[in-house]
């Protein structure tokens, strides 16, 4: 799963943020997480910043999200500023009797999972402590112990990375998969009012 995802996005591992929402549309979705309704445009996930020039071009402190139809759920992947993983965001998203699931991290760390049932966070942690409130979907799964092995032997982050988005995957009913990543979806920017700080950056 991480390697799918870095194959459109070269830089997934240095910072990315997801949520899955049960219940909103897509253009619901995008208005719950302060989308500005004028700035979608049709896009992959490879190419989400085309069409970025002059007076479209977005400030570094506006989130850019990618919004399409996964299975029954909605999911959103945003590549600048982690808006999606906010608590507020995911009780926007979940209100009225549905749930929303974020994953983010940037950086080398700061790895972490936020889960939402109708309007209330019921586990905000990080994402190796994820399979606890997933444990309905984590059978077979284990997230890694061992994070001093040689990078040859490969990555505990890429490994706890894949490990949540397969228990997500499981939970939602649809894994991410190359079909997804290839379709064009809405893309949308979520733009600063000036007030308050940005939610941290990816």
């Amino acid at each position: 799963m991480y390697d799918l995802l870095e194959s459109h996005w070269e830089t997934f591992g240095d910072g990315f943020a997801a949520v899955w929402s049960e219940g909103p549309s897509i253009e619901e979705t995008a208005q719950r997480l302060g989308a500005d309704k004028s700035s979608a445009a049709k896009r992959a996930l490879a190419d989400i910043t085309l069409g970025f020039e002059g007076d479209d071009m977005p400030g570094d402190d506006e989130g850019i999200i990618l919004v399409g139809a996964l299975g029954a759920w909605t999911l959103t992947l945003q590549i600048q500023w982690m808006d999606v993983t906010e608590g507020e965001k995911l009780s926007a998203l979940s209100r009225d009797g549905g749930r929303a699931i974020a994953v983010g991290w940037h950086g080398s760390g700061a790895h972490r999972v936020e889960y939402s049932i109708n309007g209330d966070v019921v586990f905000s942690g990080p994402m190796e402590d994820a399979l606890a409130s997933l444990r309905e979907y984590s059978a077979g799964l284990r997230m890694p112990t061992d994070w001093d092995i040689p990078v040859s032997q490969g990555s505990p982050a890429e490994e706890m990375i894949t490990t949540a988005l397969v228990a997500v995957g499981r939970m939602v009913g649809h894994e991410i998969d190359d079909a997804w990543l290839q379709t064009p979806h809405v893309r949308y920017l979520i733009r600063r009012t000036g007030k308050g700080t940005p939610p941290i950056p990816w």
